[in-house]
Parts: structure tokens; C-alpha cells; sequence
């Protein structure tokens, strides 16, 4: 399945949310992911026949979640590889032989060199250039997102994390990857996912859509709302909401915008909404007001950074706000989900399912039930060091609740 097309951080595996669509969803209901980042969620009710909406700031999750939820033909997609191949491969001798030279991007104020060595950027930037010309947007986006999981694998960033920390020197200086290899490998292994997700869909005879959108779910109901999201998304209009939000602190646990910088800056979208993703997320911005929940202001106690403290409740103001604009869109009876992870800010434990339900019972919100299971990935750091001592680690996330509420 498409599935695992493209990394993501901190993404909701695959049964959660098919357990959750199978027990909370209604016969021809439709499902919101209001942060559906790379759109598991997404898939998943396309293969139970339900039509869907996926929400999220950043846009390479965007088109990770289109490409994810659009079931294309392999047959179609072999075709078109056979012919891209052969045009890439032909420049691609001729640029390693120094005989063809090729336009790179403006990557000014990125720091590229420091990422990728010469050949890596000449050799993107020509691959890049054939997938701009392809006409086809739904063919062009998946092979943008093969190319954008090149980028990441070629890149100086050490493998297995989704931060951006260079790998060590001497790594590096031993580290020359064939970029159109890796493209090749990429490529063979997205058709064959793809291959399966449109085979389940054409078998099952499914005609389920999944609708995308590069938006704020805080901003819903207002004008800055994308204008077909918010036809879509009307008082009452959906059936079933499942969600992972953002975990509120990029710089020690999930750092979304860090993990999408340099693939979308080769991919186009626009440098300062790029750079700005972690500060535009949940809890980025400093708010004015108090979340309205004694579990919070207890565990605000026990914080002894200002600052930190500052960043904890914005976070819970922010997610007081969703919920709000959530429970205007979910029908009566309807149910919405919640997978979230108990962090660690300034030693201190924050309970953010009991916070989350206490917030939800203010706006409207009946609390279903809690279910608590531990992460068995490392897709995200279950140690680090926040206070910045040498030596000095806590914990961070290693155990994840599911927050079921009733509108």
C-alpha cells in the first residue's frame, strides 16, 4: 500500500487508524484529518469506502497525502518511467562528463552547499527539470515525491532523523551516493506501492475520494479559510474525525518543518512558508489567553522556565481553538479521535489527554474513553536533553493515548 511512499515524522500507524475508522465511522460518512500530515488517515478511509479531508500547514504533507490517497495505474506509470528514465539518463552522462550544463534553482539564504556537495545539486537540479515538464499533475506529483525521498537520502542529514543535524565530517567526505540510482530504486519501489493501493481499490470496486487542502485548521470559519475547504467543511458536515495533532515542540521532540525544509524548497513551494512551518504550528506563536483546564494550570506549576511555560500554553490555547472549530463541523453523535503523546517539558510531565478532554468538554465535547499503548518505533525521540546540560537527558515520548470524544 502507499503507506510507506515517503517518510514522515511521527506518523499514525496504519491499524490505529483503520481500527478507528471501523469502529466509530458511519455508512457513507465522510472522515476529517484536520493535521493528516503525510495522509494515513486518509488512506485508510479510502479503503473503507468512505470519502475524506485532510487538513495540513505544510505542504509537502500535502502532496504526500495526495499522491498517497491517489490510486494511478502502474501500467501507466511504468510507461511513463521508461520514457523520463531514458531522457534523464542520456543528460545525466552528458553532465558527468561535463558536457551539458544545467540551471540551478535559487536556493539563496538555504545554505545548500553545506547539505549537498556539487555533483548531489547538479545532478537534483536536472532530475527536477524533467518533472516539471511532465503535464500530468496527478503522474508529476508522484514522481515528485520519489524525487523528494532522493533528496532527503542523498542529502548530508544523518539517517534515521528527522531533525537537521549534518552527519559527522568524515562520514560525509566517504559519502558519495549515485543520485539517479537512488532516484531509479525509488522509483521501482513507489510503483510497486502504488501498484498494490490501486489494485485493493480497482478489486474492491472503490470510489472514495480524498480531498487535500494547505490549510490551518484554526482558521476555519474565517476568511483566511481556503474557499472549497470551507464548502466542504460546514456546520455539521462531518461524520468521523481522526487525528494526530502536531506534539507542540519542535526543537526536542517532532520538528515537521525541519524534516520538510530542503526537500520543498527543491520542489518549488515557496522559501518563507516553508522556513515559517514550526512557528505556524500548534503552540509556535505566543497567545494571551489561559487554557480553560485545572488539570493545565496544575502541571503549569510544576514548569520552572517562563519561557517554556509560555510555549506549553500557547500550545493548549491553540488546541483549545481546533477543538472548538471541530466540534462545529462534527454531526451530532458524531465521534472524533485523538492519538497524542504525553510529553516531557522542563522535567515536567504533561498530561495532555486529560488536558484534551477537559478542553473538549468546555466546547461541547463528551469524553468516550482513554486508551494508552506504548510507541514501539523510534520515529521519535523518547530522550533529550531540553534543559541544554551536557550529559542531562529526560524523557520525552514513549507511550501515546487515544482520546475518544462524543460531540
Amino acid at each position: 500500500m502507499t503507506h510507506g511512499l515517503h517518510p514522515y515524522p511521527a506518523r499514525m500507524i496504519p491499524q490505529i487508524a483503520e481500527r478507528l475508522i471501523e469502529r466509530y465511522s458511519s455508512p457513507h460518512g465522510v472522515v476529517l484529518d484536520p493535521f493528516c500530515g503525510s495522509g494515513g488517515v486518509l488512506v485508510e478511509s479510502v479503503r473503507k469506502g468512505l470519502h475524506s479531508v485532510g487538513l495540513d500547514i505544510n505542504p509537502l504533507a500535502c502532496l504526500l497525502a495526495r499522491v498517497k490517497t491517489s490510486p494511478l495505474d502502474p501500467k501507466l506509470l511504468l510507461n511513463r518511467w521508461e520514457s523520463l528514465r531514458k531522457e534523464i539518463g542520456k543528460e545525466m552522462g552528458a553532465l558527468r562528463f561535463r558536457q551539458l550544463k544545467v540551471d540551478i534553482p535559487d536556493f539563496s539564504e538555504t545554505n545548500l552547499s553545506y547539505w549537498f556537495k556539487p555533483y548531489m545539486i547538479e545532478e537534483l537540479a536536472l532530475i527536477k527539470k524533467h518533472l516539471d515538464e511532465i503535464e500530468e499533475e496527478k503522474i508529476r506529483e508522484f514522481f515528485q515525491v520519489c524525487f523528494s525521498n532522493v533528496v532527503r537520502i542523498v542529502s548530508g542529514t544523518r539517517k534515521g532523523e528527522f531533525k537537521l543535524y549534518r552527519m559527522p565530517e568524515d562520514q560525509w567526505k566517504r559519502y558519495n551516493p549515485d543520485v539517479l540510482e537512488v532516484f531509479k530504486q525509488k522509483i521501482d519501489d513507489a510503483i510497486s506501492k502504488m501498484g498494490e493501493f490501486f489494485d485493493f481499490v480497482v478489486k474492491n470496486r472503490l470510489s472514495a475520494t480524498a480531498k487535500v487542502f494547505e490549510a490551518d485548521a484554526r482558521a476555519m470559519f474565517t476568511e483566511g479559510f481556503p474557499h472549497e475547504a470551507g464548502r466542504i467543511l460546514r456546520e455539521e458536515s462531518v461524520d468521523l474525525i481522526v487525528t494526530s495533532p502536531p506534539y507542540g515542540d519542535s526543537r526536542t521532540t517532532v520538528a515537521y518543518g525541519q524534516f520538510s525544509r530542503y526537500s520543498s524548497i527543491w520542489l518549488g513551494y515557496d522559501k518563507t512558508r516553508v522556513l515559517e512551518i514550526d512557528r505556524k504550528s500548534l503552540g509556535g506563536q505566543p497567545r494571551d489567553k489561559i487554557p480553560n483546564s485545572k488539570t493545565f494550570e496544575r502541571m503549569l506549576q510544576k514548569i520552572t522556565s517562563e519561557k517554556r511555560a509560555e510555549e506549553v500554553k500557547s500550545y493548549f490555547v491553540d488546541l483549545e481553538e481546533c477543538l472548538q472549530k471541530l466540534q462545529i463541523v462534527l454531526t451530532p453523535q458524531g465521534y472524533a479521535c485523538f492519538v497524542l503523546g504525553n510529553r516531557t517539558v522542563n522535567k515536567a510531565q504533561i498530561p495532555t489527554d486529560k488536558i484534551l478532554a477537559e478542553l473538549g468538554k468546555n466546547v461541547g465535547f463528551e469524553r468516550v474513553t482513554v486508551i494508552n499503548r506504548r510507541i514501539p518505533s523510534k520515529r521519535i525521540p523518547w530522550k533529550s536533553s531540553p534543559t541544554n546540560v551536557p550529559g542531562q537527558k529526560v524523557n520525552t515520548i514513549s507511550r501515546e493515548n487515544i482520546v475518544v470524544l462524543r460531540k
